[in-house]
Protein backbone atom coordinates (compact mmCIF):
# COMPACT_ATOMS: atom_id res chain seq x y z
CA UNK A 1 0.00 0.00 0.00
CA UNK A 2 1.36 3.10 -1.01
CA UNK A 3 2.03 6.17 1.27
CA UNK A 4 0.15 8.97 1.36
CA UNK A 5 1.79 11.46 3.74
CA UNK A 6 5.34 12.58 4.46
CA UNK A 7 7.00 11.44 7.43
CA UNK A 8 10.06 13.11 8.93
CA UNK A 9 13.05 11.13 10.45
CA UNK A 10 13.73 7.12 10.57
CA UNK A 11 9.59 6.54 8.83
CA UNK A 12 10.16 8.96 6.18
CA UNK A 13 12.54 6.67 4.45
CA UNK A 14 10.09 3.70 4.84
CA UNK A 15 7.34 5.80 3.20
CA UNK A 16 9.10 7.16 0.73
CA UNK A 17 10.50 4.04 -0.39
CA UNK A 18 7.10 2.98 -1.38
CA UNK A 19 6.41 5.50 -4.11
CA UNK A 20 6.50 4.22 -6.96
CA UNK A 21 8.15 5.94 -10.58
CA UNK A 22 4.84 6.51 -11.07
CA UNK A 23 4.50 9.33 -8.59
CA UNK A 24 6.59 11.65 -11.12
CA UNK A 25 6.05 13.56 -14.23
CA UNK A 26 7.39 15.96 -16.43
CA UNK A 27 4.57 17.10 -18.34
CA UNK A 28 4.69 20.04 -20.62
CA UNK A 29 2.60 22.85 -20.42
CA UNK A 30 0.32 23.27 -23.02
CA UNK A 31 1.70 27.46 -23.50
CA UNK A 32 4.96 27.60 -25.85
CA UNK A 33 7.51 29.78 -26.45
CA UNK A 34 6.97 29.84 -29.99
CA UNK A 35 6.93 32.77 -31.64
CA UNK A 36 8.91 34.38 -28.72
CA UNK A 37 12.24 36.05 -28.44
CA UNK A 38 14.56 36.70 -25.78
CA UNK A 39 17.66 38.78 -26.38
CA UNK A 40 21.33 37.47 -26.06
CA UNK A 41 23.04 38.35 -23.19
CA UNK A 42 26.10 40.49 -24.13
CA UNK A 43 29.64 40.44 -22.72
CA UNK A 44 32.52 42.77 -22.31
CA UNK A 45 35.68 41.22 -20.42
CA UNK A 46 38.80 42.99 -18.81
CA UNK A 47 41.50 42.76 -16.20
CA UNK A 48 41.22 44.11 -12.63
CA UNK A 49 43.60 46.47 -12.43
CA UNK A 50 42.26 48.84 -9.91
CA UNK A 51 41.36 51.54 -12.58
CA UNK A 52 38.26 52.49 -13.97
CA UNK A 53 36.71 50.82 -16.49
CA UNK A 54 34.43 52.09 -19.20
CA UNK A 55 32.59 49.49 -21.16
CA UNK A 56 31.63 50.58 -25.42
CA UNK A 57 27.95 49.60 -24.70
CA UNK A 58 25.26 49.42 -21.31
CA UNK A 59 25.63 46.80 -18.89
CA UNK A 60 23.47 46.10 -16.22
CA UNK A 61 25.69 43.72 -14.39
CA UNK A 62 29.57 43.36 -13.57
CA UNK A 63 30.75 39.76 -12.35
CA UNK A 64 34.43 39.42 -11.32
CA UNK A 65 36.28 35.66 -10.87
CA UNK A 66 39.36 35.20 -9.27
CA UNK A 67 41.25 31.87 -7.92
CA UNK A 68 39.66 31.16 -3.99
CA UNK A 69 42.81 31.54 -2.36
CA UNK A 70 43.22 34.99 -4.01
CA UNK A 71 39.92 36.29 -2.49
CA UNK A 72 39.84 39.43 -0.27
CA UNK A 73 37.48 40.75 2.35
CA UNK A 74 38.57 44.15 0.77
CA UNK A 75 37.56 43.77 -2.14
CA UNK A 76 34.32 46.09 -3.67
CA UNK A 77 33.15 47.30 -6.44
CA UNK A 78 31.71 51.53 -7.30
CA UNK A 79 30.31 52.54 -10.27
CA UNK A 80 30.48 55.98 -12.27
CA UNK A 81 27.21 57.51 -13.53
CA UNK A 82 25.92 60.81 -14.86
CA UNK A 83 26.99 62.62 -10.84
CA UNK A 84 30.83 60.54 -11.15
CA UNK A 85 31.52 57.76 -9.05
CA UNK A 86 29.59 55.89 -6.25
CA UNK A 87 30.26 54.53 -3.19
CA UNK A 88 32.14 51.49 -2.67
CA UNK A 89 30.23 48.21 -1.85
CA UNK A 90 31.34 45.17 -0.92
CA UNK A 91 31.62 41.87 -3.36
CA UNK A 92 30.58 38.68 -2.00
CA UNK A 93 32.48 35.55 -3.23
CA UNK A 94 31.41 32.25 -3.08
CA UNK A 95 33.29 29.09 -4.49
CA UNK A 96 32.08 27.10 -7.41
CA UNK A 97 32.17 25.59 -10.77
CA UNK A 98 32.48 21.80 -12.09
CA UNK A 99 34.68 19.34 -10.70
CA UNK A 100 36.55 19.21 -13.91
CA UNK A 101 37.30 22.55 -14.26
CA UNK A 102 39.66 24.51 -11.21
CA UNK A 103 37.30 25.94 -8.21
CA UNK A 104 36.64 29.21 -8.85
CA UNK A 105 35.35 32.62 -6.61
CA UNK A 106 33.12 34.18 -8.15
CA UNK A 107 31.13 37.59 -7.32
CA UNK A 108 28.37 39.87 -9.26
CA UNK A 109 26.69 43.10 -8.81
CA UNK A 110 23.87 44.91 -10.27
CA UNK A 111 24.80 47.89 -11.98
CA UNK A 112 22.58 51.40 -11.42
CA UNK A 113 20.76 52.22 -14.45
CA UNK A 114 22.49 54.60 -16.54
CA UNK A 115 26.07 53.65 -15.08
CA UNK A 116 28.87 54.25 -17.67
CA UNK A 117 31.51 52.58 -16.10
CA UNK A 118 32.87 50.70 -12.85
CA UNK A 119 35.98 50.07 -10.52
CA UNK A 120 37.11 47.01 -8.67
CA UNK A 121 39.63 47.70 -6.26
CA UNK A 122 41.24 44.76 -3.83
CA UNK A 123 41.04 42.04 -7.08
CA UNK A 124 44.01 42.81 -8.49
CA UNK A 125 44.33 40.39 -11.93
CA UNK A 126 41.20 39.17 -11.55
CA UNK A 127 38.88 38.45 -14.24
CA UNK A 128 36.00 41.10 -14.95
CA UNK A 129 33.01 41.00 -16.92
CA UNK A 130 30.20 43.56 -18.16
CA UNK A 131 26.73 41.77 -18.68
CA UNK A 132 24.42 43.58 -20.90
CA UNK A 133 20.40 41.75 -20.80
CA UNK A 134 19.33 43.78 -23.00
CA UNK A 135 20.69 44.81 -26.49
CA UNK A 136 21.52 41.33 -27.97
CA UNK A 137 20.12 40.11 -30.69
CA UNK A 138 17.00 38.34 -30.55
CA UNK A 139 16.86 35.27 -29.65
CA UNK A 140 14.15 33.01 -31.31
CA UNK A 141 12.26 30.51 -28.64
CA UNK A 142 11.11 27.10 -28.89
CA UNK A 143 9.46 24.47 -26.84
CA UNK A 144 7.48 24.20 -23.76
CA UNK A 145 6.86 27.30 -21.72
CA UNK A 146 6.71 25.31 -18.34
CA UNK A 147 7.88 22.03 -17.03
CA UNK A 148 6.13 19.72 -14.45
CA UNK A 149 7.85 17.78 -11.32
CA UNK A 150 5.38 16.03 -9.44
CA UNK A 151 4.63 13.21 -7.07
CA UNK A 152 1.17 13.13 -7.44
CA UNK A 153 -0.71 9.59 -8.40
CA UNK A 154 -3.75 7.85 -6.41
CA UNK A 155 -4.45 10.47 -3.98
CA UNK A 156 -0.92 10.95 -2.40
CA UNK A 157 -1.05 13.77 -0.55
CA UNK A 158 1.42 15.79 1.37
CA UNK A 159 1.52 18.20 4.71
CA UNK A 160 2.61 20.90 2.65
CA UNK A 161 0.00 21.31 0.55
CA UNK A 162 1.05 20.77 -3.73
CA UNK A 163 2.86 17.89 -4.13
CA UNK A 164 3.18 19.20 -8.29
CA UNK A 165 5.56 22.15 -9.02
CA UNK A 166 5.23 23.94 -12.29
CA UNK A 167 8.57 25.69 -13.22
CA UNK A 168 9.45 27.99 -16.13
CA UNK A 169 11.65 25.85 -18.90
CA UNK A 170 14.85 26.38 -20.00
CA UNK A 171 12.92 27.82 -23.41
CA UNK A 172 10.68 29.41 -20.95
CA UNK A 173 13.24 32.04 -19.53
CA UNK A 174 15.09 32.26 -22.80
CA UNK A 175 18.27 29.89 -22.53
CA UNK A 176 20.47 30.19 -25.60
CA UNK A 177 20.87 26.86 -26.34
CA UNK A 178 24.25 27.60 -28.27
CA UNK A 179 26.36 28.27 -25.57
CA UNK A 180 26.63 24.52 -24.61
CA UNK A 181 28.56 23.39 -27.76
CA UNK A 182 31.40 24.62 -29.21
CA UNK A 183 32.24 25.56 -32.68
CA UNK A 184 32.16 21.81 -33.91
CA UNK A 185 28.65 21.65 -31.91
CA UNK A 186 30.18 19.40 -29.29
CA UNK A 187 28.47 19.31 -26.08
CA UNK A 188 30.76 21.65 -23.82
CA UNK A 189 29.42 19.33 -20.73
CA UNK A 190 28.13 16.90 -21.16
CA UNK A 191 25.31 15.34 -18.82
CA UNK A 192 26.54 12.95 -16.28
CA UNK A 193 24.40 11.05 -14.13
CA UNK A 194 24.75 9.86 -10.10
CA UNK A 195 22.80 8.65 -7.24
CA UNK A 196 20.89 11.74 -5.59
CA UNK A 197 22.43 11.91 -2.00
CA UNK A 198 21.87 15.61 -1.24
CA UNK A 199 20.23 19.40 -1.66
CA UNK A 200 22.15 22.13 -1.33
CA UNK A 201 20.47 25.51 -1.18
CA UNK A 202 22.51 29.11 -2.43
CA UNK A 203 22.19 32.86 -3.37
CA UNK A 204 23.32 34.45 -6.27
CA UNK A 205 24.24 37.46 -3.90
CA UNK A 206 23.49 40.12 -5.57
CA UNK A 207 20.38 42.20 -6.05
CA UNK A 208 18.08 41.45 -8.85
CA UNK A 209 16.48 42.97 -11.64
CA UNK A 210 12.70 44.43 -12.73
CA UNK A 211 13.18 41.61 -15.19
CA UNK A 212 14.01 38.23 -13.95
CA UNK A 213 14.03 35.91 -16.84
CA UNK A 214 16.89 38.08 -17.99
CA UNK A 215 18.54 37.51 -14.33
CA UNK A 216 18.49 33.88 -15.54
CA UNK A 217 19.84 34.62 -19.00
CA UNK A 218 22.80 36.71 -17.52
CA UNK A 219 23.58 33.90 -14.58
CA UNK A 220 23.77 31.55 -17.39
CA UNK A 221 25.59 33.25 -19.39
CA UNK A 222 28.10 33.75 -17.36
CA UNK A 223 28.32 30.34 -16.40
CA UNK A 224 28.21 28.76 -19.58
CA UNK A 225 30.35 31.23 -22.05
CA UNK A 226 32.27 33.33 -19.61
CA UNK A 227 33.36 31.33 -16.65
CA UNK A 228 33.32 28.27 -19.63
CA UNK A 229 31.44 25.77 -18.38
CA UNK A 230 29.07 25.24 -20.97
CA UNK A 231 26.02 25.33 -18.90
CA UNK A 232 24.69 27.14 -15.33
CA UNK A 233 25.87 25.88 -12.41
CA UNK A 234 22.60 25.08 -10.78
CA UNK A 235 19.88 22.62 -11.05
CA UNK A 236 16.87 24.55 -9.82
CA UNK A 237 16.78 28.19 -9.29
CA UNK A 238 13.62 30.76 -7.86
CA UNK A 239 13.08 34.29 -8.03
CA UNK A 240 11.96 36.57 -5.01
CA UNK A 241 8.09 36.01 -6.26
CA UNK A 242 8.70 32.24 -6.04
CA UNK A 243 8.75 31.29 -10.01
CA UNK A 244 10.41 28.27 -9.71
CA UNK A 245 13.33 27.73 -13.57
CA UNK A 246 15.07 24.61 -14.63
CA UNK A 247 18.82 24.98 -14.73
CA UNK A 248 21.10 22.70 -15.58
CA UNK A 249 20.67 21.22 -18.72
CA UNK A 250 19.24 17.29 -17.95
CA UNK A 251 18.51 15.78 -21.50
CA UNK A 252 16.20 16.04 -24.28
CA UNK A 253 13.17 13.89 -22.06
CA UNK A 254 11.62 16.85 -20.91
CA UNK A 255 12.14 15.46 -17.17
CA UNK A 256 14.22 18.16 -15.37
CA UNK A 257 17.05 17.80 -12.73
CA UNK A 258 17.20 14.15 -13.57
CA UNK A 259 17.89 10.81 -15.49
CA UNK A 260 14.33 10.25 -16.10
CA UNK A 261 11.15 9.31 -14.02
CA UNK A 262 13.35 8.83 -10.33
CA UNK A 263 12.99 6.22 -7.44
CA UNK A 264 13.35 7.04 -4.37
CA UNK A 265 17.00 5.89 -3.31
CA UNK A 266 17.87 5.10 -6.59
CA UNK A 267 17.40 8.89 -8.53
CA UNK A 268 20.16 9.89 -10.64
CA UNK A 269 20.53 13.50 -10.81
CA UNK A 270 22.62 15.18 -13.69
CA UNK A 271 25.56 16.72 -12.17
CA UNK A 272 26.05 20.94 -11.76
CA UNK A 273 28.76 23.14 -10.74
CA UNK A 274 26.94 24.86 -7.50
CA UNK A 275 29.64 23.08 -5.16
CA UNK A 276 33.07 21.91 -6.20
CA UNK A 277 34.09 18.97 -5.15
CA UNK A 278 30.87 17.64 -4.01
CA UNK A 279 28.20 18.24 -7.10
CA UNK A 280 27.81 14.55 -7.97
CA UNK A 281 24.56 13.46 -6.63
CA UNK A 282 24.13 16.93 -5.02
CA UNK A 283 21.09 18.80 -6.15
CA UNK A 284 21.60 22.84 -6.15
CA UNK A 285 19.02 24.88 -5.45
CA UNK A 286 19.70 29.04 -5.97
CA UNK A 287 17.56 31.60 -4.57
CA UNK A 288 17.81 34.92 -6.97
CA UNK A 289 18.82 37.57 -4.80
CA UNK A 290 21.33 38.74 -2.11
CA UNK A 291 20.54 37.80 1.67
CA UNK A 292 24.09 39.10 3.42
CA UNK A 293 21.89 40.91 5.58
CA UNK A 294 18.01 40.36 4.37
CA UNK A 295 15.65 37.79 4.07
CA UNK A 296 14.26 35.68 1.11
CA UNK A 297 10.55 37.00 0.52
CA UNK A 298 8.06 34.92 2.09
CA UNK A 299 7.12 33.98 -1.45
CA UNK A 300 10.62 32.83 -2.18
CA UNK A 301 10.88 30.87 0.93
CA UNK A 302 7.78 28.72 0.49
CA UNK A 303 8.40 27.80 -3.06
CA UNK A 304 11.70 26.74 -1.33
CA UNK A 305 9.82 24.64 1.02
CA UNK A 306 7.70 23.30 -1.21
CA UNK A 307 10.31 22.29 -3.68
CA UNK A 308 12.96 20.81 -1.68
CA UNK A 309 10.25 19.05 -0.05
CA UNK A 310 9.33 17.56 -3.10
CA UNK A 311 13.01 16.64 -4.10
CA UNK A 312 12.98 14.40 -0.92
CA UNK A 313 9.62 12.55 -1.86
CA UNK A 314 10.64 11.66 -5.37
CA UNK A 315 14.67 10.82 -4.23
CA UNK A 316 13.76 9.80 -0.89
CA UNK A 317 16.11 11.91 0.98
CA UNK A 318 15.18 12.11 4.80
CA UNK A 319 15.29 16.18 5.35
CA UNK A 320 15.59 15.37 9.16
CA UNK A 321 19.05 13.08 9.28
CA UNK A 322 22.47 13.87 8.50
CA UNK A 323 24.13 11.66 6.06
CA UNK A 324 27.56 10.45 4.53
CA UNK A 325 28.18 11.76 1.53
CA UNK A 326 30.06 9.49 -1.08
CA UNK A 327 31.98 10.80 -3.65
CA UNK A 328 31.59 8.77 -6.14
CA UNK A 329 34.56 9.25 -7.89
CA UNK A 330 37.08 9.47 -5.44
CA UNK A 331 35.38 7.35 -2.51
CA UNK A 332 35.91 10.17 0.00
CA UNK A 333 33.26 10.45 3.06
CA UNK A 334 31.93 13.33 3.89
CA UNK A 335 29.28 13.78 7.24
CA UNK A 336 26.96 16.46 5.68
CA UNK A 337 23.01 17.66 6.55
CA UNK A 338 20.97 15.71 3.39
CA UNK A 339 19.42 19.52 3.63
CA UNK A 340 22.26 21.64 3.27
CA UNK A 341 23.69 25.43 3.08
CA UNK A 342 26.47 26.18 0.22
CA UNK A 343 28.57 27.11 3.33
CA UNK A 344 28.41 23.74 5.32
CA UNK A 345 30.11 22.49 2.30
CA UNK A 346 32.93 25.18 1.36
CA UNK A 347 34.27 28.04 3.04
CA UNK A 348 31.75 30.79 1.86
CA UNK A 349 29.38 33.23 3.07
CA UNK A 350 26.42 31.37 0.44
CA UNK A 351 23.31 31.39 1.13
CA UNK A 352 24.14 34.88 3.12
CA UNK A 353 24.75 35.50 6.33
CA UNK A 354 21.24 36.37 7.27
CA UNK A 355 19.37 34.08 5.45
CA UNK A 356 21.63 31.20 7.27
CA UNK A 357 21.47 32.19 10.80
CA UNK A 358 17.78 31.01 10.30
CA UNK A 359 17.94 28.61 8.05
CA UNK A 360 17.36 25.71 10.20
CA UNK A 361 13.72 27.09 11.11
CA UNK A 362 12.79 28.93 8.25
CA UNK A 363 14.05 26.23 6.05
CA UNK A 364 15.27 22.99 7.02
CA UNK A 365 12.66 22.44 9.82
CA UNK A 366 9.97 23.24 7.59
CA UNK A 367 10.88 21.06 4.83
CA UNK A 368 11.32 17.78 7.73
CA UNK A 369 8.14 18.51 9.72
CA UNK A 370 5.92 19.19 6.26
CA UNK A 371 4.72 22.51 7.40
CA UNK A 372 3.62 25.88 5.74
Amino acid sequence: MRRRTFLTSATAVAGLSSLAPSLFASAASAETTDGLTAPRVLAERATATGELVRPERRFDLIAVARPPESVSSETAVRFEGPDGLGPWRELDFHTEGPDHHEPVATAMALAPEGATGYQVRGADGAELTALNTRDGEELNLGGPERVTLSAEDEGVRSFSGPTLLRMRSRAGWGADESLRFDEDGTDLWPAVFHRTQALTVHHTAWETTDDHAADMRAVYRYHAADLGWGDIGYHLLIDPEGTIYEGRHSGEDGVPVFSGPPLPGLARSVTAGHAVGFNHGNVGVCLLGDFTDGLPTQAAQDSLVSLLRLLCVLTGIDPGRGIEYVNPDTGVVTPQEAVARHRDWLDTACPGDAFSEVFDTLIRERVARGLL
